[in-house]
Parts: structure tokens; sequence; C-alpha cells
């Protein structure tokens, strides 16, 4: 996958990086080097906020909630941002279910296997994050260079936090980052190097009308597009999972490949199709 196309499609869709403070220049200077991006202060650039018809719809912001994406153009729609002390995430963590949740069966995890697993389609980072508090070891991909900046701001954030639900130092100790295509990365690999699963998380269609919390969706989708490759990824993931392959998909969605998965887990509106390779052996760590 050519990366100076997803460089050139994220300057597209977003204007310039904003940021609201001096204390916050040096990190939002890196990411707009990193993005190739427009660096403006919100002290001195605040005649830009009535001119944000000639920009395009996103801008990204730094200030005290870290890195975040903006819309110019609906004040509705809140910030997006990377944040693994959330209130959301708190509660999935406390309240979520555990090993019992749909995404850790998907997985395979018990108390004592904790399977290693290759996140191809990282995006925010949620799902890798709640496998990672279980005790998965987790290497996630992201190829939009939006994306990939806000989950490493996101990171960066939480390995210095400590929460009332853990230490999110060491659970981020379990997660690393590659910013990188995921066919780019399954060609390069040896066929002999596998993880014990794959995990793939393509971008699906949203309804047209959808609840105020899931504005944020769209915005994302909006940036990142529809991952038409998904197909071909499993396929070639499907080389690469010592155990298995498990696709999240939402229930309306038809399966990524002809290939009828060897088992379907339903939840409301998501599902996870499974490829098993071979049982998940009942001790495994990561």
């Amino acid at each position: 996958m050519d990366e100076l196309l997803f460089d050139r499609s994220a300057r597209e869709m977003v204007s310039y990086l904003m940021y609201e403070h001096e204390v916050f220049r040096e990190k939002a200077s890196n990411t707009a080097t990193h993005l190739k991006l427009q660096l403006i202060s919100a002290d001195s650039d605040m005649t830009l906020k009535s001119h944000t018809h000639h920009f395009n719809k996103y801008y990204l912001h730094y200030g005290a909630l870290g890195l975040s994406l903006r819309c110019h153009s609906s004040f509705k729609q809140g910030p997006i941002y990377c944040d693994f002390d959330s209130t959301q995430i708190i509660y999935r963590r406390k309240y979520g279910g555990g090993n019992g949740q749909a995404l850790a069966r998907a997985v395979g995890v018990t108390n004592e296997c904790k399977p290693k697993v290759l996140d191809l389609t990282a995006g925010l980072g949620i799902d890798s994050f709640i496998l990672a508090t279980l005790g998965c070891k987790i290497l996630m991909l992201e190829r939009n260079p939006i994306v990939y900046e806000l989950l490493c701001d996101g990171l960066a954030r939480a390995s210095e936090m400590t929460s009332d639900t853990g230490d999110l130092a060491l659970i981020t100790e379990r997660l690393k980052l590659n910013k990188i295509d995921a066919l780019d990365y399954l060609a390069k690999l040896a066929p002999e190097n596998k993880f014990d699963v794959i995990y793939l998380d393509p971008m699906f269609e949203l309804p047209a009308k959808v609840a105020k919390a899931k504005k944020e969706m769209h915005a994302l989708q909006n940036l990142v597009g529809a991952d038409t490759d998904a197909g071909k990824v499993l396929k070639k993931a499907m080389r690469h999972a010592r155990y298995r392959t498990v696709v999240k998909r939402s229930n309306k969605s038809p399966s990524l490949t002809n290939q009828k998965p060897d088992v379907i887990l339903k939840g409301k509106s998501t599902r996870y199709d499974i490829y098993i390779n071979r049982r998940l052996p009942p001790k495994l760590k990561s």
C-alpha cells in the first residue's frame, strides 16, 4: 500500500493542527511535522475561526485533552481523541464481563490462556486495550496517519497514568503500535512467523441516522474510508494465525469471504466471525 497516498488523503481531510497554549507547542509541532500539516496557535490565529469555509472538514487540536480531531462544520460533534481512562472504558473494565465478554471469548482468553494477538486494524485501540487489561500482549497495526497519531498520543498519556481501575502504565506495556498497512505487514512476514490470534475489525457502514454518541464513529468513517481490501487481508491473515483469526462485523454485514466461519458469536449489533486453524491450548502465555 502506498504510504504517500494515505498521507495525501489525510491532508485532504484535515486542514491544520492548532495548539491551545504554548505549553503544548513542542508536542503539537512534532505531530504536525509527522503529518506535514500547518501548525498554528489558538492565541495568535483566532481570526481563522471566521474563515473555516476555506478549510477542509476537520482539523487537529492539541490541548488539555491531548491530541483530538475536531470538525469545522458541526459544533454538536465533540472532539475525537484516544482516552483509555474514559468513563466508557472504566465502566467496561468494571462491568464488561471480564473473560466472559464476547470479545474475550472470541479471542479465546481465559484465566490460564492469554494469546498473543495481532490487531490488523487498531483504530483508536479500544478492543486491543481491553484484551491487554485481560493479560494479552497485542501488536497493533494502523495505516491511517491521523488515526495513528491519535492512538500514539492516547498510549503516551495512558503510560503516565494510574487509574482507579488499575495502573494504566502496566497495561500499555502489553501494547505495541506499528504504522503500516496490514497487507504490507503480512506480505513481509516469513511463513513460519505466526501469532496465536489475529484480529480484524474493518470499518463497516453506519446508518445515516445514528445516536449522538455515534457521531464520532461517522467522523472516523469519513476520515478512514471503507476498508475495501478487508477480504484480501483476512485471507492472508489466516495463514499467519497459529490458532484462530477473529473478524468483528456488524450483524447486518456479510462475511468477508465465501469461507464459512467455524464459530459465530452474536451480540446486539455486532458479531465475531471466528476461523479456527487449531484448538487453543488450556494454558498459554503471551
